[in-house]
């Protein structure tokens, strides 16, 4: 009997499971695919519809792929060729044209200046990227009244007045280490002539300056001016850089890359939080005995003393913390990178060389250090050479992002929506036709012959988001550039033939190095590109 029932209960199991199994319908996944792509197809000829015939930038200039996806933007972003893209698309579609979904790009000087002198004007949300700190900065903030409170604060600070104070550290870290360098690898030569790295030794005294400003002291990790601590320099900037590109695209994969680089970065936040608390506790001290007239006389000084005029608030340690960041970056880099490609391009134009070492050596003897003010005041050409170099080659020279106003905004006859992202195309703007003739030569000359024109190099901005750091900028690019212009002789490498006045490119000027950009323009090929034979000065 048991036996049977068993059975009986095996027979019902099997065709029951017979049964759902019969239920359960059969997959066609030839049909399955086939929907899916037919669902894509429909999805993409209905952002093409809307990008051609519905969209009111359907008018503007630009490519169907930018129109109807971001990914061509922010592929160019990734890989460091944000400035490449938009002179890329300068040169095909104009002043104006479509760069993203719902996003323009636009190149003309006059435009630039009116966008970025209107108050009403926002930044776009892409400058979160610039928040590494997590909170905002003098340049990330979209908040007018913030921008303005933080100028407030801290402009009185970055006037030439002030910076003249600082003068003894700019010059001992800024154009004296390079000079100590140089002169000691030349006295260890047996002939008087060796090969520096050019790119190399500008950063290290550049972020040795800023961070000693910014720090109070110098940093231990750049003690040793070698190439292995230069190298140290650059990644770390770099992993800022990419740190914040990658914000733009998914974390997983793309941000296993950081790992490497992020303990330098550490090393260098650290030494912000440290530096200020161990200022702050120095100024209690010298408050208990009356002391204040030793306070430092630096830009860590200058953060925790800035206070708003009107609201008489000062900044919060995080807030303290996130400006000496953007300094870090803002500051060293794009200084270093500014007299790098100077360099680079006097070698490619000797006669321009030839002109600037002699009004140099024509002012100055031998053992004069060239202080700011006279290269200010005695030395027009050189500073020629660097606001030819600033539009050539622009250490910002990206598209950087604003958002029309309230109401929408009208530029080169087209009228842009509230809400649109319109991007500030720096690098093409600095070679247009209406501002430049001769647009991709570079020619110091032009700045002498009107002075007028520094007004059309953008690469610090305009308006009143303008670059707060820029007298300290010319402060260290001025110096250091007129008195190696003094102090060394000159030439390429002889194994550096892809480089040279006689290397012409497509308009028929020498051809630059290569570069990319991860937030600043650089070189791309450093150890490659920026080498360069130098000996002492010779007399004539």
């Amino acid at each position: 009997m048991q036996a049977a029932l068993t059975q009986l209960n095996m027979s019902l199991s099997s065709s029951i499971r017979s049964r759902l199994v019969d239920s359960v319908p059969t997959i066609d996944w030839r049909l399955y695919l086939l929907t899916l792509l037919g669902a894509l197809a429909v999805h993409i000829v209905y952002k093409i519809y809307v990008a051609l015939y519905i969209s009111p930038l359907r008018r503007i200039p630009g490519s169907l792929l930018s129109r109807i996806t971001w990914t061509r933007l922010k592929t160019h972003v990734a890989i460091g060729k944000m400035a490449y893209l938009g002179k890329q698309d300068y040169a095909r579609y104009g002043d104006i044209y479509v760069c993203a979904p719902n996003a323009v790009s636009i190149s003309n000087p006059n435009d630039i200046r009116l966008l970025l002198n209107n108050p009403t004007v926002p930044k776009g949300h892409f400058y979160n990227i610039l928040r590494f700190t997590g909170i905002d900065n003098t340049v990330s903030t979209q908040d007018m009244d913030l921008a303005n409170s933080r100028r407030r604060q801290m402009g009185p600070y970055f006037n030439p007045t002030y910076l003249a104070k600082m003068e003894k550290t700019i010059m001992q870290r800024g154009i004296l280490s390079v000079k100590d360098k140089w002169d000691r690898l030349i006295a260890q030569s047996s002939d008087g002539v060796v090969e520096v790295n050019y790119s190399h030794d500008f950063l290290f005294a550049s972020f040795d300056t800023i961070g000693t400003l910014i720090y109070g002291r110098q940093i231990k990790e750049l003690q040793t001016n070698d190439a292995a601590t230069a190298k140290w320099i650059d990644t770390t900037v770099t992993y800022l850089g990419m740190r914040s590109m990658l914000q733009l695209l998914p974390k997983f994969p793309l941000s296993l890359i950081e790992w490497p680089w992020d303990k330098r970065y550490k090393t260098l936040s650290v030494y912000i939080h440290e530096s200020i608390n161990a200022r702050r506790e120095y100024l209690a001290g010298l408050a208990e005995t009356d002391g204040q007239f030793k306070k430092p006389t630096d830009l860590l000084q200058a953060f925790i003393d800035a206070e708003d005029p009107e609201s008489k608030v000062r900044m919060s340690h995080s807030q303290i913390h996130g400006e000496c960041v953007l300094m870090m970056l803002a500051g060293a880099d794009t200084i270093a990178h500014t007299v790098a490609w100077t360099v680079h391009l006097l070698t490619l134009y000797p006669a321009h060389y030839k002109r600037a070492v002699a009004e140099v050596r024509s002012k100055f003897a031998a053992e004069h250090l060239i202080s700011y003010s006279e290269c200010r005041t005695q030395l027009p050409f050189v500073e020629a050479c660097l606001y030819e170099s600033l539009r050539l080659a622009p250490v910002t020279g990206g598209l950087l992002p604003r958002m029309s106003p309230k109401g929408g905004v009208v530029i080169q006859g087209h009228f842009i929506p509230e809400g649109t992202m319109i991007f500030v195309n720096f690098a093409s703007a600095n070679h247009h036709s209406s501002s430049w003739e001769r647009p991709f030569q570079f020619d110091p000359t032009r700045f002498l012959a009107d002075s007028e024109l520094r007004h059309n190099v953008l690469t610090f901005s305009s308006g009143k988001r303008i670059c707060p750091g820029r007298h300290l900028a010319w402060w260290e690019m001025l110096t250091v550039l007129a008195n190696i212009l003094k102090d060394y002789d000159w030439e390429l490498p002889a194994d550096l033939t892809h480089l040279g006045p006689g290397v012409l490119d497509e308009h028929g000027y020498p051809r630059q190095m290569d570069s990319q950009q991860f937030i600043v323009v650089k070189p791309a090929n450093v150890e490659r590109d920026c080498r360069l034979v130098i000996t002492k000065r010779k007399e004539n």
